[in-house]
């Protein structure tokens, strides 16, 4: 790399070592975490509960986990509202966001000023609560998944990637008869992959590690989903309380903290396995969606 001058060295020289320091801080949690997760109890107790690389690592933790039905049955109900969660959320506000994006659409201004509104306020928790207990969707896997239907920041964000797309494609398929569900499905679908698979990435990631909402709308432990589990299992209250078929027990080969990390762990595969296929799209998708062309 060719510098201009010893102050553009400097600068850049700085810029790699805050760049480095940033991404150490944010890596050293996951190492730890992971580290933590195949160490055995007596190393724990031996290094102070502090462990980056085991010298002994097991798999006990892991097996212990992979055992119990309750992580399990939490895991197949964390997969489900956020497979189903984010396609219906990506599919009404893909239908919104094309609607809104027709500028000879009556009434679109206020509409827009609506949505916006809803960014900006919030109606409360205890309304919320309300809301959902009179529609029935109490200890229901639903209360974790109608709520969140329709994101009205990817509502915006979809609009505008439709309105910077050329004019030309979409007039010149309805002049070939095409309407608009065929306009909207085999046109502008395949043009704004990039802003759905950035707003379907945000959606996963809310419904993945949410649990506040099973906390208030679920009182039947057996729709928990795993992150709710997870907190239950790191609160020292609740460890007792929670009969997870001696999992959380100490043994001579694991302690309860290797199975908490080890259940993090767990909790962490499944976004950085689906967010390598993401991310190629991901800039693409908020930059074009968040500047109007």
């Amino acid at each position: 790399m060719i510098y201009k001058s010893r102050s553009d060295k400097i600068y850049q020289t700085i810029i790699h070592i805050i760049v480095i320091l940033v991404a150490i801080t944010a890596i050293f949690p996951l190492i730890y975490v992971l580290g933590m997760s195949f160490t055995t109890k007596a190393e724990m107790i031996q290094r102070n509960y502090f462990v980056i690389i085991p010298k002994e690592p097991t798999l006990e933790a892991y097996k212990r986990i992979m055992a119990s039905s309750v992580v399990w049955h939490s895991f197949m109900i964390s997969v489900f509202r956020s497979t189903v969660g984010p396609l219906l959320s990506l599919a009404l506000t893909t239908i919104g966001a094309y609607v809104l994006a027709q500028r000879t659409l009556p009434g679109r201004k206020l509409f827009l000023f609506f949505i916006l509104a809803t960014i900006l306020l919030n109606g409360g928790m205890i309304p919320t609560y309300l809301v959902i207990k009179q529609l029935g969707l109490i200890n229901s896997l639903w209360s974790m998944v109608l709520p969140l239907l329709v994101d009205s920041f990817g509502l915006l964000v979809i609009k505008i990637f439709i309105e910077n797309l050329p004019d030309g494609l979409i007039e010149s398929a309805k002049m070939d008869g095409a309407g608009e569900w065929s306009t909207l499905t085999r046109i502008v679908l395949p043009l704004a992959a990039p802003a759905l698979a950035a707003i379907g990435l945000f959606n996963l990631v809310a419904h993945w590690n949410s649990w506040f909402d099973a906390l208030l709308y679920l009182n039947d432990k057996s729709l928990y989903p795993l992150q709710m589990v997870l907190k239950n299992m790191l609160t020292v209250d609740s460890i007792s309380g929670d009969n997870m078929n001696g999992m959380l027990k100490s043994t001579q080969a694991v302690s309860t903290e290797t199975i908490k990390m080890a259940t993090v762990v767990i909790g962490l595969v499944p976004i950085l396995c689906v967010y390598p296929f993401l991310q190629k799209h991901f800039v693409k998708g908020m930059y074009m969606g968040a500047v109007k062309g």
